[in-house]
Formats: C-alpha cells, sequence, structure tokens
C-alpha cells in the first residue's frame, strides 16, 4: 500500500533546517508531533510512504493508494485547516484521520467553535472514511455537535507503538533525591483549567528538575530548545531565567539552566534517552509517551481538555495539576497505577487494529 502523510510528520532533513528556529518549525512548532506521526505509521503496513505536500495533489492523486492525516489538537477556535480540505478534495482518494483532539480549558461544554475551513475538513474526511479516530469522549462529542457521526475514540496513535507486547514499566527506588526528567507548558498556561495552578505546577516542574540535577525536555519552548543546540546560550539562558522570573520562580542555578536542557529530533533517539531516568513527569502528553515507551515510570500533570481525554480514555498515569501542587513528587510517582495501564492497552490495542483494518489500512502488528 502506498499511503500519502499529511498532518504531523515522523522526522525531516536535518542538514536543510540547521537552527533550532528551523527544526522547531518543521516540526510544526512542538516536536511532540513526530511521536504522533512515528506512531501511527509503526501500526501501518506499507510500501511506500511521503509527505512533501509542495510536489501537489495530483503527484498524490496518481502515486499513492490512501491519505493518512496524523492528527493533532486541529479542533481549536482559530485553526483553519482549510487549505488541508482544498488538497484532499483536489484527489479522489480515501482518507484516513487518526487522533483528532479538541482542545478547550474545560471538557464541560461541547459548544466550540470551530473554523469554517476545518470543518469542511472535517466533513471531507468523514465522507472519504468508515470512521474519524478521535481521542477521547470531548472530542467526538464537539464533533458530534457538528452532525459528524462516524467518529471512533482510539486515543492517540503515540499509544500504541508498543505494539503486540504493551508497556513493560522498570520498578526503580525513587526518592527525594533522585534525578529527573520533566516536561512543562510554559508557553500555554491560559489553556489550562486553572492559569493559577498551572503556574505553579510549570515553576515546580523546573526547580524541582534543577534541584534534582535532572533535565528538562523542550517541545515547544525556543529558549530551550537552542540552550539544548548550544546556540547563543548566555543569552537564551537570560531569557528564560526571566521567563521564568515572571511566572513566579526563584532564580534556578545557572549552570543548571545552560547545561539541563534537551530537546529531541529523532524519536529513537528521545525514547532511548528517556531510560536514562528513574521518574519523569510533566504536562506534556508526548512527552509522557516518549517515558512510558522507554519503561520509565511516568505521569503526565493533566491541565486542559487535551490532556484530560487522553489520559482518561488510555488509562495513562495522570494527575491533575491541582492534586499535583499537593503533593510530592514521591507521592505521584507511588501513586502510579501501572496495572491499570496494561489491561487498559490489551483491551485498546486490538479494537485500533480493528478501526484501522474498517478504514482500509493494512496493519503490522510487530
Amino acid at each position: 500500500m502506498r499511503l500519502f502523510l499529511l498532518g504531523a510528520t515522523p522526522s525531516f532533513d536535518l542538514a536543510r533546517h540547521v537552527t533550532a528556529q528551523e527544526r522547531l518549525a518543521a516540526t510544526g512548532h512542538n516536536t511532540g508531533n513526530q511521536i504522533i506521526a512515528h506512531g501511527l505509521l509503526k501500526a501501518l503496513d506499507y510500501n511506500t510512504v511521503e509527505w512533501d505536500y509542495s510536489k501537489g495533489a495530483a503527484y498524490v492523486e496518481d502515486n499513492f493508494d490512501a491519505i493518512v492525516i496524523a492528527a493533532a489538537n486541529f479542533l481549536f477556535p482559530g485553526f483553519d485547516l482549510g487549505g488541508m480540505a482544498d488538497f484532499i478534495a483536489q484527489t479522489s482518494l480515501p482518507v484516513v484521520m487518526v487522533g483528532l483532539g479538541a482542545q478547550a480549558q474545560s471538557t464541560q461544554s461541547n459548544d466550540m467553535e470551530i473554523a469554517a475551513g476545518t470543518l469542511r475538513l472535517m466533513q471531507l474526511v468523514s465522507e472519504r472514511s468508515h470512521s474519524i479516530g478521535v481521542r477521547g469522549e470531548f472530542t467526538a462529542r464537539v464533533l458530534e455537535q457538528a452532525d459528524i457521526r462516524n467518529v471512533e475514540i482510539v486515543g492517540c496513535p503515540s499509544y500504541y507503538m508498543a505494539g503486540g507486547s504493551g508497556f513493560a514499566l522498570r520498578s526503580e527506588d525513587f526518592s527525594s533525591d533522585s534525578p529527573v526528567a520533566v516536561h512543562a507548558s510554559r508557553d500555554v498556561i491560559g489553556h489550562s483549567f486553572s492559569s493559577g495552578e498551572m503556574r505553579t505546577a510549570v515553576v515546580r516542574l523546573y526547580a524541582e528538575a534543577a534541584r534534582r540535577k535532572g533535565v528538562f525536555v523542550a517541545q515547544t519552548e525556543l529558549e530551550e530548545i537552542s540552550i539544548s543546540q548550544g546556540e547563543d546560550v548566555l543569552a537564551n539562558a537570560a531569557r528564560l531565567r526571566a521567563a521564568l522570573h515572571d511566572l513566579g520562580a526563584e532564580p534556578l542555578p545557572n549552570g543548571w539552566l545552560q547545561q539541563g536542557m534537551r530537546a529531541y529530533w529523532d524519536v529513537d533517539a528521545w525514547i532511548e534517552d528517556m531510560r536514562h531516568y528513574p521518574f519523569v513527569v510533566g504536562t506534556r502528553f508526548h512527552g509522557t509517551m516518549a517515558a512510558l515507551h522507554a519503561g520509565t515510570p511516568a505521569v503526565c500533570v493533566t491541565h486542559d481538555s487535551r490532556t484530560s481525554e487522553m489520559c482518561d480514555f488510555l488509562n495513562i498515569p495522570s494527575v491533575d495539576i491541582v492534586r499535583f501542587n499537593e503533593k510530592t513528587l514521591e507521592e505521584v510517582r507511588r501513586e502510579m497505577d501501572v496495572e491499570a495501564l496494561g489491561l487498559r492497552y490489551n483491551y485498546l490495542y486490538p479494537r485500533y487494529l480493528n478501526f484501522l483494518r474498517a478504514n482500509g489500512m493494512t496493519v503490522s502488528t510487530g
């Protein structure tokens, strides 16, 4: 099967994108997008896959059997994906969309304004597919409000990278001075259920990593990513220090600010690096997934509709921002429900493969 990929992509040419800013842009401004695409493709059996849409719709029509979309939080006020709808409309190919999410401060209301172009994309995909794979119940309700009902809740394709074997988490001691890898979302505090609690959680995550001589794994934060690449380290560390000060953080050691940042342009390398830590915690769903696939105990700090609905549906170890701010990291680690994670995966994995098959895909069960 010949697949053309839209949405998130698993990799890019590092030689063509050199600076941190160029590389971040190549990921769609979030390195976690690479994990979405990597996970989707890992479950599929195909002869060839491409994602250079600059070749045009006619090229895609003539050379591929289907379009697959590695989706993210496409349903968000202000996101207009009419360009993607126009591209797909110029072909006659079947379409499979997986991992669609809706982003809101709360999952309690289904009343979300969907941009006209994005709604057109959803309607087109609905017509061209057996069902749309969404992240959770909230996203399904948002689509239902738009009269799109051929929907199946599958979570995120990054979850299923474990294949038929499932997750195998290590059991390691974790104490008050153990190193930790953290991730946070200091640039989207306003999207949270509570901006005040989110600010407290973000500041704490940086402080814990610095105190424990751990690392901060950046996904969207340009200063942190630039530092990790050795670009203008002193200037970027100064900007990061100022940004954290604005959030109310106490000054962090200069040495850690300059040496404790990490960013990854390769999913396998990201996962491999997470094996070096006894615990990973933070507000990023895909940062959590990278750790779990490494066999490292990890907890996602849920703070908005995206993280909450995925963690709830998939039984990802999680804690909401209010409870996180009330507990020690050792307590957060100790309260992980590893058994629930495994049981849920064993239930969902075959259903996910059936979803892909129903949409005309040939699956890989390795």
